[in-house]
């Protein structure tokens, strides 16, 4: 046993130094250090060698720097080098290009850890440039539960490097193949982390032109200007709003008092200026003048078209505490927000003052002279501010209750209390509407898991490894009263590599403080899709909130696996199945369709011919909702050897000169007097190059390989995921008519629900280039509406996004004649590389005016051109 013990410690340790000073290796080798404890006694005092048995040295690893609490293992870990191969600039960057694999089958947003530990909010880690990562836990829902959220969410733990320290700059501009939209937009970052001490301070501005109508090919819809239908109304429309967008971000994190602590400020600024068309007017032609009596309707070519103005300022302060005590782990956020918004909107003229103009100036004058400019004075306006402001905390506690043979039984409890004030006002020919809605709760949640097997603790050990999980949280709102979510489930790997977790979980959820408070806002010229008529309407749409709206109750039940098949491989392959029941499932008030029209007759209005003239599309409670999908897929990755790693390679063998010799450190430092390029020897005895500048490690602060130097080779990965939505029912009211959504039923302009969809993803990255393809595609539906002439067909659509990408800084020969190039990246993309619009078509394959490609998809192909440099 003795010799057994020593073996396998020394077998390790050269292999966890080897991991620590190789530059190719991915830094998470250097957390897992060997731990050995030895020497049993005997009843006299002696140890068991003398007694003449074996001494039993056992030999046992810790858990990683920065892993998430519990037995869960990670569905997928990307390293430094994984992160890299992605070509993306910050975390929020890296979480949109993993969405596929962290998208949840109950519908939630993942939840974001950083170093394993909970953080006052994404803002926290959004801007943190990817060179900074040290690897990427991407886990299942269930481990939500063990930092206090539903089990609703994946989550994603982000680990940083221990040591970091670069100027990031960026700008880019993009615009479309088609013309008419621009975006350009900059950033500068600044960030410092130092062991456990970080500072981060980002500022970004962005702004995109206005995309009109006239700039692309939409055709007007009949009866849109009947009075002079050859005047042109699309040059007044617009696409695409113009808008404008600010925002600052900083982070500050230390040790305080024991304790892990973090603040973060952030302030937003965003505007927008979208066009509606030019107003009508709507006169009487008096009697007894040269011109017949009567009603003249017209639009008023000289006058400014409508306008809706939105300006919006955020404020987010948040803060965290992270400590310890025993075995027990303890995290505190704190947040503020405050959001204030404005909308203006120009609804029309004041037909009744043109009028009395017209009779003072001459009470014969024909209405279609009117247009002179200046004759109408302003235009009517609806005008809408919100505010709404929320604040709270909560407190986590995590730990171990006792011990049972196949493990530590653990718990987490969470408490906390927000209070939350939503203020409306709105405006409209002259009548003043206000509305506030005030919120506070108090809420707890407690999740145990219960170990029941394990197959090297022993216990039931056939069973492999097995345990339970169930939780219990309570809101009590004051306004709602008390809500309760339950949900058990169970976690059970037969054997190494395969995992299956079920669970069971019931809801409680009450509407949103916008849903039932929200400013109402009139949108006029409005065009949409009536299903009951079969043609396209031009409208005037209420938006705002719906102060009548009820709870709802969700039950979702999910079983999913995860297969490892090879140790040896990168190859992960994960399926899950969802079903979801939701009462009184809060929605927007869908398109006009005749069964929902029947349900709420006061939400739609129409004139005396059918004609449909005013949509409401505050929210609604639907008394249910049925879905359930299988989404399956697969993850691949196989690193590549880059050019550097072949000459480190020859350079240890005693083959080939030092990579890096005559290179500066990123950090600037100078090399030390009497420093060298001479193998020097390691841990694991071998030889590695002498780091540029001295002692640092070349993988290790103020090295190249952890800045983008390529020393982690290249990767080859591919992703491929398929989503099939089994069924999707919608019952409008108790008693009520049932839509089957994916059987030519449709709650939204959009159309059923595509029964499948699939997202595929490719990437290739050695030697500083870099490229990544990904692939989106929806299968075809088909809408009845009444005229059963005229029955939708929405064709399946499929569109392509490349980018392609040169690092800089994994090209050594370039930086070592070019210096500068060290952090420098050219980065171009092409979204929807085809052109793929969606085409939806009804019996006679004839387009409706609301469903022209450009209003489904008015950008179209884009190009992105960014340029980004890191100053370490």
């Amino acid at each position: 046993m003795k010799a057994i013990g020593l073996m396998v410690a020394a077998g390790v340790m050269p292999v966890a130094a080897m991991a620590q000073q190789a530059p190719g290796t991915p830094a998470t080798a250097q957390d897992a250090t060997p731990a050995t404890t030895a020497g049993t006694t005997d009843s006299g005092g002696g140890t068991a060698e003398e007694a003449g048995s074996d001494e039993e040295i056992t030999v046992t690893g810790t858990r990683q720097a920065g892993s998430v609490v519990g037995d869960i293992p990670p569905d997928q870990t990307l390293n430094a080098a994984d992160i890299r191969s992605y070509g993306v600039s910050s975390v929020s960057d890296l979480l949109a290009e993993l969405e596929p694999q962290t998208r949840s089958g109950r519908g939630g947003p993942p939840v974001v850890l950083l170093n394993g530990k909970r953080i006052s909010g994404f803002r926290e880690i959004r801007d943190i440039p990817t060179e900074a990562i040290q690897r990427v836990e991407i886990l299942p829902e269930e481990v939500a539960l063990k930092y206090g959220y539903q089990a609703d969410q994946r989550v994603v733990n982000f680990v940083l490097r221990r040591r970091f320290r670069a100027l990031t700059v960026e700008a880019a501009d993009r615009q479309s193949t088609d013309g008419g939209r621009n975006t350009p937009e900059a950033e500068v970052d600044l960030l410092r982390i130092r062991n456990d001490v970080r500072t981060n301070l980002h500022l970004e501005y962005q702004q995109s032109s206005s995309l009109l109508e006239s700039q692309r090919d939409i055709v007007a819809a009949a009866g849109d200007n009947p009075a002079n239908p050859g005047f042109d109304q699309r040059p007044f429309r617009t696409l695409l709003s113009q808008s404008r967008n600010f925002n600052a971000n900083g982070v500050y994190a230390r040790p305080f008092l024991g304790t892990s602590a973090s603040i973060n400020g952030s302030i937003e600024t965003t505007e927008s200026t979208g066009l509606f068309g030019l107003p009508v007017v709507s006169l009487t032609v008096p009697a007894g003048g040269p011109f017949a009596a009567g009603t003249v309707t017209r639009r008023v070519e000289d006058a400014d078209p409508l306008r809706q103005r939105r300006t919006g300022v955020t404020a987010h302060l948040g803060t965290t505490l992270n400590g310890e005590f025993g075995r027990w782990r303890w995290s505190f956020t704190g947040n503020y927000d405050r959001d204030e918004t404005w909308t203006r909107t120009d609804t029309g003229l004041d037909t009744t003052a043109v009028q009395t103009r017209l009779t003072a100036l001459d009470p014969t004058l024909d209405p279609r002279t009117v247009a002179t400019a200046g004759l109408f004075g302003p235009l009517l306006q609806n005008r809408a501010r919100s505010v709404s402001s929320q604040g709270g905390g909560d407190m986590l506690v995590n730990g171990t209750l006792f011990e049972l043979p196949a493990g530590s039984v653990s718990t987490s409890f969470r408490i906390g209390a927000s209070t939350s004030e939503f203020d409306s006002r709105s405006t409209r020919l002259g009548t003043t509407t206000t509305g506030s809605i005030s919120r506070d709760i108090v809420n707890g949640q407690a999740n145990i898991d219960l170990p029941i097997a394990n197959r090297t603790r022993g216990g039931l050990e056939a069973l492999g490894s097995l345990s339970a999980n169930l939780n219990l949280g309570v809101d009590r709102l004051s306004d709602f009263g008390t809500l309760v979510s339950t949900g058990y489930g169970l976690n059970w790997s037969p054997i190494e590599g395969l995992r299956l977790i079920g669970s069971v979980t019931d809801q409680e959820q009450a509407p949103t403080a916008q849903q039932l408070g929200g400013p109402t806002v009139i949108t006029p010229n409005a065009r949409v899709f009536d299903y009951v008529r079969g043609t396209t309407a031009t409208v005037t749409t209420i938006s705002g909130g719906n102060p009548l709206l009820s709870s709802n109750e969700r039950h979702i039940e999910r079983l999913g696996l995860t297969l490892k098949p090879w140790t040896q491989r990168d190859l992960v392959l994960t399926a899950s199945y969802t079903r979801t029941k939701t009462d009184d499932a809060v929605r927007n008030f869908p398109a006009a369709i005749a069964s929902i029209e029947q349900a709420f007759p006061d939400r739609v209005v129409r004139d005396a011919t059918g004609q449909l003239l005013r949509l409401d599309t505050r929210p609604i409670n639907f008394a249910r909702l049925n879905e359930s999908e299988l989404r399956w897929g697969f993850n691949f990755s196989k690193p590549l050897q880059s050019k550097v790693q072949r000459e480190l390679a020859a350079f240890r063998a005693g083959t080939g000169p030092n990579p890096f010799a005559g290179m500066t450190p990123p950090a600037g430092a100078q090399r030390p007097e009497g420093a060298d390029a001479r193998p020097q020897a390691n841990a694991a005895g071998g030889d590695r190059p002498a780091p540029p500048g001295g002692g640092a490690g070349a993988r290790g602060p103020g090295g190249f390989a952890g800045r983008g130097a390529g020393g982690g080779g290249g990767r080859l990965n591919f992703a491929v995921y398929h989503t099939w939505h089994i069924t999707n029912r919608v019952l409008i009211a108790e008693n009520g008519p049932s839509l089957d959504l994916l059987n030519g039923d449709a709650i939204s302009a959009t159309g059923g629900q595509p029964r499948h969809e699939l997202e595929g993803q490719a990437g290739y990255t050695n030697n500083g280039l870099g490229a990544r393809l990904s692939v989106n595609y929806r299968s075809p539906t088909e809408v009845r509406t009444l005229a059963s002439t005229d029955d939708l067909r929405f064709s399946d659509l499929t569109t392509a996004n490349l980018r392609l990408f040169v690092d800089f800084g994994g090209r050594i020969d370039w930086v070592r004649a070019h210096p500068w190039l060290r952090g420098a990246r050219v980065a171009f993309e092409i979204s929807n590389v085809l052109n793929q619009r969606q085409r939806v078509t009804d019996d006679t394959e004839t387009t409706p005016v609301s469903y022209q490609p450009d209003y489904l998809d008015p950008v179209g192909r884009t190009v992105r051109l960014s340029i980004r440099k890191l100053f370490f």
